[in-house]
């Protein structure tokens, strides 16, 4: 039982500040321009005060009270959409205790008045109401949500082991920017998940209070009861409390409940700024309630258990969500034909090395921050056997006794039912239990699209099979994918029309010659560069990564200098450039390494089996040496800003069907991501040499044409897979 109690309420006598410290006041024009403005001070509560405003009988004012603490910097002369974007130190308001004499002269309190009709009156500039009076009394508000939950947990053969408070914005704005549906903050900004201590003796019953961001996303109507405040009926983002209770005999076992956060009915899911949200949640019955869908039952097994789908290995798997397959870790698939993979049986083909583990490595949430993780959540930090298992095939202890060649043994996966798909990637150990070295790893796409690797004509119907014969300038080319390689979503002949939408068709990069993804943007702002990319928080702009159990960050790791092959393979999560800049990342010479280049698909192919990157070729319909295409070629030439990329047509000049190319930017040096919202690449397997690698093709927004760029082997760019072969 989940109550809100009391209702709702937008502030209390003791939870105010003694004064309005460091207040300012900015007036803009109906468009978000600047008009006038300036900053106040400190102000006493129940004086009057003279401002500076311009006559306008439709303008904008925003009254900032900043707090006497650094959370909010001065709005200055920045226009409104600049304020908008303006970050706040969220650590300062989350530290605030309420209790605390004097805390709260620390929080902002704002106020966003978005039309307003100011009158010169006996020479001065008075704010009006509608009828025209000017006894206007303003009420600022408090930035921050105020969450409290009270529990009491009282099953039989079961204890109550985690809350997480699930989906809150990480960021504060000063002045809200509502989605075309009136939403905010955009599903595409940054959220964290908050894990709240609960101690194994008193976790039966407790309490906890913290402030949060408002996270305002609408109603649903499928939510007509308490017990459909559930996933299916939520909308996206909306902010939760995450119960997990473990069985007492058996840890892994588990009940996970969800209470998800509202401001009245049933069908509420907003949470406001300047509320007080207060739950008590209380549990109790006898079984796993499987008539309450607020509440999942838990009982993993391992991923090799019911798991005989044995697929061909390639260095990507795709695979529906709640989808299990198993592979031979030492084979790969090359042209239709099962091989040896000699680099690994040559690095690791001892009786002293070879395999004894496997780990989750990091995977995706749904939608960036928010929704599920794709792989699904370890039974512990130590075992991952529910999400990824290893077995040998004469049933031998693999720790002890590790596989090192093909046909010795099969590593099984199993990710994630209950989400829309993602990625993630798996890793084999040349230790136990995930130590040691790592021996190689594997791209796991979590997806519904399922092109067939097999006929050589174009598909465009269902769009989870659609493949696109890219034939302007190669009427003999074989279908390629409609995505990018790790992509959630392809469009043909429409952009998408959301930041959502635009970020799904993403995907990830790649530095050229190198299996290993990492990660994009995710983002609604054109960034020039992302100068923190190897911070040990998430930076801004970009698409997080999450460990086994869906909420540790991982870091996006950068090193300075060159590698050798092995070490690449045993350091999937570092972006390494030479003198950081590049141009190159392995010390192995341009002319001895061959990379996804050659007559068949190489073992360091990102790709799915059966698919391998594109070539220069196979790109030829948007991809010209020695210069660019025509504005002719694009379908959206004049809409491609708001768009957030290109759309391209690939069957001939200026008609046929066009496929879709985001602006995604790209991982530049090994600190840096850069130019998104303006730079749309590609790489192609096609090699170049060590300083100017010419396999790529790349279009910034602002042009009248698009052709080939020069850029560095340790580059990363998005990329697309073509088939190998036609039957």
């Amino acid at each position: 039982n989940a109550s809100l109690l009391p209702d709702v309420i937008t502030r209390a006598s003791t939870d105010v500040p003694d004064q309005l410290y460091n207040l300012e006041i900015r007036q803009y024009d109906v468009n978000g321009n600047h008009l006038t403005g300036n900053d106040y001070g400190t102000v006493n509560i129940g004086t009057s005060l003279d401002v500076t405003l311009q006559a306008s009988d439709d303008c904008q004012l925003v009254l900032v009270a900043r707090g006497n603490g650094p959370a909010v910097a001065a709005l200055g002369t920045k226009t409104l959409e600049q304020v908008q974007s303006m970050i706040v130190n969220s650590s300062v308001i989350n530290a605030i205790d309420p209790s605390a004499a004097g805390s709260m002269n620390a929080m902002p309190y704002v106020l966003h008045l978005k039309h307003v009709k100011v009158a010169v009156v006996n020479g001065k500039a008075i704010i009006q109401s509608p009828d025209g009076s000017y006894d206007m009394r303003l009420m600022l508000k408090r930035l921050a949500t105020r969450l409290t939950v009270t529990w009491d947990y009282s099953v039989t053969d079961y204890k109550l082991k985690q809350l997480l408070i699930q989906s809150v914005p990480l960021n504060y704005t000063i002045v809200d920017k509502p989605e075309t549906d009136g939403t905010y903050p955009s599903i595409v900004s940054q959220f964290t998940t908050l894990e709240i201590p609960v101690a194994d003796a008193n976790a039966a019953h407790g309490s906890y209070s913290c402030w949060v961001p408002a996270n305002v996303r609408g109603e649903s109507a499928a939510a007509t009861t308490e017990t459909q405040r559930t996933k299916a009926n939520a909308p996206v983002g909306s902010t939760f409390f995450n119960f997990v209770a473990v069985n007492t005999t058996d840890g892994k076992k588990k009940l996970d409940y969800r209470v998800y956060i509202g401001s009245g009915p049933s069908t509420d899911f907003n949470m406001y700024r300047n509320k007080d949200y207060s739950y008590t949640v209380n549990f109790a019955h006898v079984g796993i309630p499987t008539g309450d869908n607020r509440v999942t039952y838990i009982d993993p097994i391992p991923a090799s258990e019911n798991n005989d789908n044995l697929v061909p290995t390639a260095n990507c798997f795709m695979v529906e969500p709640g989808g299990s397959f198993c592979f031979d870790p030492f084979a790969f698939q090359q042209n239709g034909t099962e091989i040896t993979n000699s680099q690994m049986t040559g690095w690791y083909g001892t009786a002293s090395t070879g395999i004894k583990s496997v780990k989750l490595l990091w995977q995706t949430r749904e939608n960036g921050d928010v929704g599920d993780p794709v792989m699904g959540i370890a039974n512990s930090d130590d075992d991952h056997t529910n999400i990824v298992d290893i077995k040998r095939i004469d049933n031998n202890d693999i720790s002890g006794n590790p596989a090192n060649d093909k046909g010795q043994c099969r590593i099984y996966c199993r990710v994630a039912a209950n989400t829309t798909g993602g990625n993630g990637v798996i890793a084999a150990y040349d230790g136990p239990n995930g130590t040691g070295n790592i021996v190689w790893s594997w791209h796991v796409w979590v997806t519904d699209y399922k092109p067939d690797t097999r006929g050589g004509e174009q598909v465009l119907e269902p769009v989870n099979k659609r493949k696109l014969l890219f034939s302007l300038n190669n009427a003999s080319v074989l279908p390629m994918m409609d995505r990018n390689l790790g992509a959630m979503a392809g469009y043909v002949d429409e952009a998408p029309t959301s930041f959502v939408e635009m970020s799904k068709t993403n995907g990830f990069h790649y530095q050229w010659g190198r299996k290993d993804p990492f990660p994009s943007n995710y983002t609604t702002k054109n960034i020039s560069k992302i100068d923190n990319k190897n911070s040990t928080t998430p930076p801004e702009g970009m698409l997080n990564r999450y460990g086994a159990d869906g909420i540790k960050y991982v870091v996006n790791g950068g090193q300075s200098g060159t590698i050798s092959l092995q070490t690449s393979c045993r350091q999937p999560l570092v972006f390494y450039a030479s003198g950081g800049q590049g141009p190159a990342w392995t010390s192995v010479s341009n002319s001895s390494f061959a990379g996804w280049d050659g007559s068949v698909k190489p073992v360091w192919d990102p790709c799915p089996a059966g698919w391998r990157v594109a070539s220069r070729t196979d790109l030829s319909a948007v991809y010209q040496d020695g210069g660019g295409f025509p504005n002719k070629n694009m379908k959206n030439f004049d809409t491609r800003v708001a768009d957030s990329g290109y759309l391209l047509y690939f069957q001939q000049l200026s008609g046929g069907h066009a496929s879709y190319f985001r602006f995604t930017g790209y991982g530049r040096y090994m600190d840096t991501f850069e130019l998104i919202g303006t730079l749309c690449s590609i790489w192609t397997r096609t090699k170049g040499d060590d300083t100017a690698y010419r396999g790529y093709a790349g279009w910034f927004n602002t042009g009248t044409t698009y052709g080939v760029m020069n850029k560095h082997q340790s580059d990363a760019h998005p990329l697309r897979c073509v088939q190998e072969k036609a039957d």
